[in-house]
């Protein structure tokens, strides 16, 4: 489909307006929205209308009938052609028995034996590419292994091709033509054949990341160039074909990059060398930053998945403040004499429970000294007795739990 001129023109109005005025711009976006709905939805029809055109011709044939089996369709034009053959090569065999070994006319009708002879093999060989041609065609398409990036008309064509909708026509030396509904003749060397996803490429490709995953290290650039460098000698070896394919078609992750409709396909194929030259280029270079990105992250999560980063724990005072309703009476009542005892105790147990699991201390409280000591879990026990003490107040409490967590840090 030719570029929309007027596309174009309302685009380049667009990034001319004033910057206040938007309306051309998103008059513009929407026109390319549309263009490419409906690029799309034709794509989809054509596409269905195909399946369901193969699907009722396969019908045609019972189980165990290959497809390549020449349809009964063309049966009288092979007949035809054959008995006029024969007959050739006979009147041939006749007329060269009443002549003499070597003349001219000899070596004539031994020509016209042998043209005859190959005539018949020939067309016999085309049938038999047009049978296996058939049988690949169909297989293909029912096993989606086409881009979505082909011809549509092209695709179409062929088959209208393979499910017998051309007549046929057989040349004096036993060439296979058909005869489009246009009346054209064409044969089957003239069709454009389809490509096929680029199904081995996506696979080198995927592995790569994979491997960045399994690996379970963070890559380096080196690493990382060197993997892209060879991504984009499998990309270039397989061609522009590969190229395309993969851009449009859900082979790596499933995803695909753009859509058959995108206009840089239209300047990928410009007659304009430049152009497309222009185009393949930027289209290779989006592509293979993505792969990039793709590799970074894969090797980033691998990192992820064999390097765990545990969870920190909770500070002392983070602690303190999120159990509130437990603490705040029981500090309040340290300076309440009737209740001091009873709270000290239980704030002893709620501080080893509830806030100093996370660390490698303990409290114990001393009735005696009103103190509490703090003690390293670590330390051996003949040592212990040499913790750290603290006021029994709200104050001395805290205190104890700040320096707890500057020791931590």
């Amino acid at each position: 489909m030719a570029v929309d001129k007027g596309l174009i023109d309302s685009m380049k109005g667009a990034y001319s307006a004033p910057i206040g005025d938007i309306t051309p711009i998103l008059q513009g976006i929407e026109r390319l929205r549309a263009e490419n709905k409906r690029k799309g939805l034709e794509r989809r029809k054509k596409e269905e209308d195909i399946q369901n055109k193969i699907a009722k011709y396969q019908d045609q044939y019972p189980p165990g009938i290959p497809l390549s089996k020449i349809p009964e369709k063309y049966r009288s034009s092979i007949s035809d052609f054959s008995f006029k053959i024969k007959d050739k090569y006979n009147d041939a065999v006749v007329a060269r028995s009443n002549m003499k070994a070597g003349t001219d006319e000899y070596t004539e009708q031994t020509n016209v034996m042998n043209n005859s002879l190959q005539s018949l093999n020939n067309l016999k060989n085309q049938w038999n590419v047009f049978g296996a041609g058939k049988e690949d065609y169909i297989a293909d398409f029912d096993s989606n292994n086409y881009s979505s990036l082909n011809n549509m008309e092209n695709i179409s064509k062929q088959a209208d091709l393979y499910t017998d909708k051309y007549d046929v026509e057989i040349g004096e030396e036993g060439d296979l033509m058909f005869k489009d509904e246009g009346g054209s003749s064409f044969s089957l060397n003239d069709i454009e054949e389809p490509f096929m996803k680029a199904a081995e490429e996506a696979m080198y490709i995927e592995s790569q990341f994979v491997k960045a995953h399994d690996k379970g290290v963070k890559l380096s650039n080196a690493s990382v160039d060197f993997t892209m460098s060879q991504i984009r000698k499998v990309i270039t070896k397989g061609g522009l074909e590969t190229l395309k394919s993969l851009a449009v078609d859900d082979l790596v992750a499933n995803i695909s990059l753009y859509d058959p409709s995108d206009e840089i396909f239209e300047r990928i194929d410009s007659s304009d060398s430049e152009v497309s030259l222009k185009a393949r280029d930027e289209l290779e270079q989006k592509m293979l930053k993505s792969y990039r990105d793709v590799l970074v992250k894969q090797s980033q999560e691998g990192y992820n998945v064999k390097n765990p980063v545990k969870p920190k724990p909770p500070t002392s005072m983070e602690v303190l403040t999120s159990k509130f309703e437990m603490f705040d009476p029981l500090l309040a009542s340290l300076e309440d004499k009737e209740l001091s005892s009873v709270a000290k105790t239980e704030l002893q147990k709620n501080l080893n429970m509830q806030i100093l699991r996370y660390t490698d201390y303990y409290a114990q409280y001393d009735e005696e000294n009103n103190k509490f000591y703090l003690y390293d879990k670590n330390e051996k026990e003949g040592f212990r007795d040499e913790g750290a003490d603290y006021p029994a107040t709200a104050e001395g409490v805290i205190r104890m739990l700040k320096e707890i967590d500057q020791s931590r840090l």
